[in-house]
């Protein structure tokens, strides 16, 4: 199956690992305002990239074909997310981050259930609004091929 980014796959978007969410809860737990202190957001967050990006790192991982399809939402073709780990970091937060070595254990994971998988249920079909839909319309949908 074909990995698919919309657009151009210039969106940022914010990764953190399960385990360094349950660590985030954790910490916060851990350090709470003290009594008449404003209480502080903090961003649960490991790493942003751009959607491009991850789904080169899984290309080059796996040697899945990457689609670029017409992107079924209203948003900017390229943006920054501009978010800081700093102050869970300073609270002893060390983000697990997507690299090879993460890849290489999603990569078993998915080896091991890839049985399970109905490819036929994971095609893109969504947009964004009717707008959008009628905007994607002359996309045919029998271009995108199954690999088995």
């Amino acid at each position: 199956v074909p990995l698919t980014v919309y657009g151009t796959g210039g969106q940022t978007r914010a990764f953190i690992h399960i385990t360094d969410t349950a660590r985030c809860i954790e910490i916060a737990i851990n350090n709470p305002p003290k009594t008449g202190e404003r209480v502080e957001i903090f961003n649960q967050v490991a790493e942003t990239r751009r959607v491009r990006d991850v789904a080169k790192l899984v290309a080059d991982q796996t040697g899945v074909e990457v689609n670029l399809l017409p992107n079924p939402r209203q948003e900017a073709a390229e943006n920054e997310l501009d978010v800081s780990n700093r102050k869970f970091c300073s609270l002893g937060l060390d983000p697990i981050t997507l690299d090879a070595a993460l890849f290489d254990e999603v990569t078993e994971v998915v080896q091991k259930y890839k049985h399970r998988c109905n490819p036929t249920k994971i095609l893109p079909a969504s947009f964004w609004n009717k707008k959008r839909a009628e905007e994607c319309a002359s996309l045919d949908p029998s271009s995108v091929k199954i690999k088995n």
